[in-house]
Formats: structure tokens, sequence, C-alpha cells
């Protein structure tokens, strides 16, 4: 049986998960701590050992539980910054996206699937019917995998400043060290969001310049 979309993505978030940990990690406790860290697994310290071993399997958890319990709602808010039948890409489909395309033959698409909506709703509900018979085609799983990757990132990237509230609370990190931590997840942040965005956008479009260039 072939891997669903999440499950080629998983390795990927889980790496993304813990270079943004390690990050924090460094940040926040300084170089010292990072290297006697490093120095106590090189010892052979087996109970440190067997918490590296066991943190893939954790996190894979961590991030499966994450990524089914928020509403797929939320997740697009956070990188649309919209919300409604306007949040999503596909809503502006067939006035706005698919016309700036030169892959997309608009005369020929119109022919196919008839008159185009301008309703947001029923612009989604119509390029969504199209998507269903193109989803296995290269092109248009490839921009799917790529916007749900970038999304489940932007997901977690709130979760981790959270994470970083409670250490410094927790461990009374000075605040100088905690605001270095939460510039670099808002920027990191921004670029993630953009990255979604932009898969988005190329699902939108090689769905219909699928559908277009079939005689």
């Amino acid at each position: 049986m072939s891997k669903s979309l999440k499950q080629k993505n998983q390795p990927q978030i889980i790496t993304f998960l813990v270079i943004n940990a390690c990050i924090a990690f460094a940040v926040l406790l300084g170089p010292r701590a990072v290297l006697r860290f490093i120095g106590e697994a090189g010892k052979g310290d087996f109970a440190l050992l067997g918490k590296l071993v066991a943190a893939p399997a954790i996190l894979s958890l961590l991030v499966g539980i994450i990524g089914w319990s928020l509403p797929r709602t939320w997740k697009e808010t956070l990188v649309f910054w919209r919300a409604g039948a306007t949040c999503l890409p596909s809503s502006r489909a067939f006035t706005e996206l698919a016309a700036k395309d030169p892959r997309i033959n608009m005369d020929r698409l119109r022919n196919r699937l008839g008159k185009f909506p301008k309703e947001p709703g029923k612009q989604t509900a119509l390029w969504y019917g199209v998507y269903r018979k193109h989803c296995s085609e290269a092109p248009v799983e490839d921009a799917n995998g790529a916007y749900l990757r970038y999304r489940e990132m932007t997901t977690l990237l709130p979760l981790l400043v959270l994470a970083t509230l409670v250490l410094t609370l927790w461990e009374g990190i000075p605040w100088t060290k905690s605001i270095l931590s939460y510039g670099l997840f808002v920027a990191e942040y921004l670029i993630v969001t953009q990255a979604a965005r932009n898969a988005a956008k190329s699902l939108v479009n090689n769905v219909l310049a699928v559908e277009s260039s079939v005689e």
C-alpha cells in the first residue's frame, strides 16, 4: 500500500521540529549547556542515549496528535490570514488565478466546465471537483504535498513559541534570550507561511492546467 501524503511528509516535519527545538535549546540555555549535553552523550550516558533513541517515536506521535487535533480551518487561517469562504486560494481560482497562468487554456477550460462562478464558495466547490479527477497527477500531487507539509510546519511554530514561553518561566531564563528565540520563530513563520501560500496557489493552477490540457 502506498503511503499517504501525511505519511510522506512526516519525516520532514519531525526534522523541522527537532531543528527548531535544538535552536531554542541553544539560544535559551546557552552554548555551555549544549556542550555539556553533547559531552554526556559522548561519554555513554545510557539514560540520555535512551531518550535520544526514543525521541523520534515520541515526536512522530506528537506530530500526529497535533495534526489531527487542530481543525483544518485553524491551520488555513494561520497560513492565509483569512477566514471563511475567501480563505483558500481556490476561492479565486477562476476569477483571478487561472487567468494569470499562461499554461491554462481558459477557452478550453470554459468549454469543459461551463460558465465560471464568481462566488468564492462556488469556485472552491467547482475547483475541488476538478481536483478529485487529477489528484494523482504528478504536478498536482507534488504541489499538494508541499502545501500540506508547509501548512503543518506553520501550525507547529506557534506551539514552539508557547513551549519557549513555558520554559522561560520555568527556568527563570532572562527575557533577552527568549526574545531572540521569539524573533527567530516569527521570521521562520513568515517564511514558511509564504512557502505554504505559494504551494497552495501552484496546486490550484496545476489542477486547472491539467484539466485544460485534456483532449
